[in-house]
């Protein structure tokens, strides 16, 4: 199997096919297939009818016309919006008694009105990826890890110069600025639990 996108954005094989059947509007009945990824990412077809083509290759290879360019968190995939997984509260700064969201996946900090936690006020971070938060679902934990910036911070004093798990009521140094974590998801509550019990 050889998958192309056409300039429409629809996913054909060009084995099979020598233009894109979804933009031509014609297909035969041995042409009524589509591709499936199984949970391990194997390929195989099934068969569909002509309307359901071009959507389930799209669907298989995680594109759409609408949102060609748009990727989907792990939650929102799930349940249809990006929860909550935790806080970073400031204790220490400029944004002393703030709280920043945080969600599943990587969460930037820096001083740009663009980062997941924007440290306008302290001008000692820099302005993007001085470090990051990164919220792991499958494991239910916390990482930080370095950003893009040459300036350091620290993990309950401790200097951060690769991944490092964290805990309840860790403390981010970044700066002048001292962040307190405060976990919504762990071992005891994710949302994926809340599903499973009716929630959604």
């Amino acid at each position: 199997m050889n998958l192309q996108k056409c300039s429409n954005g629809h996913f054909y094989d060009v084995e099979k096919y020598s233009t894109c059947p979804h933009c031509a509007g014609g297909f035969t009945a041995e042409q009524k297939e589509t591709v499936v990824l199984d949970n391990q990412g194997s390929v195989e077809t099934q068969a569909l009818t002509q309307p359901l083509f071009a959507d389930a290759v799209n669907q298989a290879v995680g594109n759409t016309e609408k949102d060609s360019n748009v990727t989907v968190g792990f939650y929102s995939g799930l349940i249809g919006t990006e929860p909550v997984v935790g806080w970073l509260v400031c204790i220490e700064g400029e944004h002393f008694g703030e709280d920043f969201k945080l969600k599943s996946g990587r969460n930037f900090i820096g001083r740009a009105s663009n980062m997941d936690v924007s440290l306008s006020g302290d001008v000692s971070v820099s302005r993007e990826k001085h470090a990051i938060v990164v919220y792991e679902p499958r494991g239910r934990i916390f990482i930080t890890q370095p950003g893009e910036s040459s300036e350091l911070f620290y993990l309950n004093d401790e200097v951060v110069l690769s991944n490092v798990t964290m805990k309840v009521n860790d403390i981010l140094s970044i700066g002048k600025t001292k962040l307190m974590l405060i976990p919504c998801c762990s071992e005891a509550f994710c949302w994926e639990d809340y599903m499973k019990d009716g929630g959604k």
